[in-house]
């Protein structure tokens, strides 16, 4: 009984010691060990406000850097896209949490603008520090900032444009380079991504379901890229020798095994394999049952099979000599996907294979490329696309994977709303030179922050200058004179501040709930008076 107690008690003591650790490293990672207010309150939210800046800022734009992120697991890749490094941070800070659910509300509602988004909301609580460091009061920097965000949203819909045609191109292929992708790459994923969103709208009312229609896999090989009004799937055939194209193909979808196991021979297990002629008799019996599996698939009058269990070679062989293609262990996921797309029943074990069953496509191919077998499913009636990308390398992958995503979502916002902007920090330019002109309208302390709001709109085209290997203090200085003379230039890739060469747009959309969303954050933050660690 001692002995028990005692055990009892090293285990609590354990448990008890591995409870403290834990709290430890989360402490670590929420960098708070006591309450903070006062002085201790700013410091920490300007040093949060700082260290997400900086770490965004530098791979803004097109010419933008990128981090090479090492998760816990010790696997590398490198990226440049903002909800990535963000969510891949490991740290609970609760003023770089607040910013990190800034990027993921901007990623959940279009997909793009996280990093513009986050970078200006940092930039605004850094400079309500300075001016809480002076002497101004929290609640009148918040109603500057509610001034100032009103008056910036009103001057927004003056400088929007309803997108041509080629206006859409142009803005889908801005949202590709920004991700560093080249512009001969960044015009190949338009027509790709210009492609898919028509299918959609053309198959799909109402709103667009990007994550649940298209698909976008990604493989080594190439360079390349290919979409398709169907599915894609990297799946063998049960049987090289099997048929490879059909044309308005029958399909089946199966989620159990095509085998005969020795239990449905002999579900007494009163034989013994002691003899040749039990053997045969054995092998005669699974044989005769394969053929009565594989005769319920024939009859059924199927021309493509996709089976979630493994397949009887002696199946697989009759299956071939009837003209039918079968792919064998595939995952339930993708039965699901099959199903939705061709309108075909999923078959479990006990259910009876009939020709309602079956489900339709317009093609079915096996093709080999870059040395990897890939089944395309085209079904034109259906509101899904795949896009498949080879690259050369992981990291061209993750790029073109994260150009095509931005792309996809700014296609699909202009096909509803084609409202535009000037980009490359023109429109934070001329937004903040309005809020700047509005300030001088206010009295007393609220004229500080509305300034301080438009400090916090140039930190756009300056980020974007300074990437650009600009220098930051000239750019601007070009920006004001371009602007004065009503020039509408903008932080150019070709490292000028200029009007001519292609136009550059960004989608006016996005740009309104950056603007709304980053306010919001920072007039959140703003009201924090103590942060209280939970003990």
């Amino acid at each position: 009984m001692a002995s028990e107690l005692k055990t009892s008690n090293g285990t609590n003591t354990e448990s008890r010691d591995g409870m403290a650790k834990l709290a430890r490293t989360i402490r670590d990672k929420i960098l708070i060990d006591e309450p903070v207010k006062e002085d201790g309150l700013i410091d920490q939210l300007e040093r949060a406000a700082a260290e997400i800046d900086e770490l965004l800022a530098s791979s803004l734009g097109p010419k933008g850097m990128n981090k090479m992120v090492v998760n816990p697991v010790n696997d590398v890749f490198i990226t440049n896209d903002g909800k990535v490094i963000l969510k891949e941070m490991d740290v609970l800070h609760p003023i770089v949490t607040t910013l990190k659910k800034l990027a993921e509300s901007m990623d959940k509602a279009c997909g793009d603008g996280t990093k513009t988004a986050v970078i200006l909301a940092s930039n605004l609580i850094k400079n309500a520090i300075g001016l809480i460091r002076a002497g101004v009061h929290p609640t009148i920097i918040i109603e500057g900032y509610e001034l100032a965000l009103q008056k910036a949203y009103e001057m927004l819909r003056y400088s929007i444009r309803q997108a041509g045609e080629e206006d859409v191109r142009t803005t889908i292929a801005c949202s590709a380079t920004g991700k560093g992708v080249e512009r001969k790459q960044a015009e190949e994923i338009t027509d790709i991504v210009l492609g898919v969103i028509a299918h959609l709208s053309e198959t799909q009312k109402g709103r667009l379901d990007l994550n649940r229609n298209v698909k976008v896999m990604k493989k080594v090989g190439g360079p390349g890229m290919v979409a398709l009004e169907g599915l894609i799937m990297d799946e063998n055939p049960a049987r090289t020798d099997m048929p490879k194209d059909f044309e308005n193909p029958s399909v089946l979808l199966i989620n159990y095994d095509l085998k005969i196991k020795s239990g449905y021979l002999n579900p007494q297990h009163n034989l013994r394999m002691d003899s040749v002629q039990t053997a045969l008799m054995f092998e005669e019996r699974k044989r005769e049952m394969c053929r009565e599996l594989a005769g319920k698939i024939i009859n059924s009058g199927a021309n493509v099979l996709f089976c979630e269990g493994d397949i009887d070679p002696y199946i697989e062989t009759l299956l071939r000599d009837s003209k039918i293609l079968a792919f064998k262990k595939l995952k339930m996921k993708d039965l699901e996907k099959l199903s939705e797309a061709t309108g075909t029943t999923l078959m479990s074990k006990n259910d009876e294979i009939l020709p309602r069953h079956l489900g339709k496509a317009d093609r079915i191919k096996l093709e080999k490329r870059n040395r990897e077998n890939f089944v395309f499913i085209t079904v034109k009636g259906k509101p899904i696309s795949t896009i498949l990308i080879w690259d050369p390398t992981r990291y061209g992958l993750d790029k073109v994977e994260e150009a095509v995503d931005d792309a996809l979502n700014n296609a699909a916002f202009l096909i509803k709303n084609r409202e535009i902007v000037n980009g490359g920090g023109a429109i934070e330019f001329e937004l903040a030179h309005m809020v700047r002109i509005f300030a001088a309208t206010q009295t007393g302390k609220k004229q500080l922050a509305i300034l301080a709001y438009a400090k916090a709109l140039e930190k756009v085209p300056e980020t974007l200058a300074r990437n650009a290997g600009m220098k930051t203090i000239d750019a601007m200085v070009e920006m004001r004179n371009a602007y004065a003379r009503g020039v509408e230039a903008r932080i150019d890739i070709s490292r000028k501040v200029t009007d001519k060469g292609p136009k550059v747009y960004d989608s006016a959309t996005i740009k309104k709930l950056a603007l709304i969303s980053a306010t919001e954050t920072a007039r959140n933050v703003l009201r924090i008076d103590e942060i209280i660690p939970k003990a």
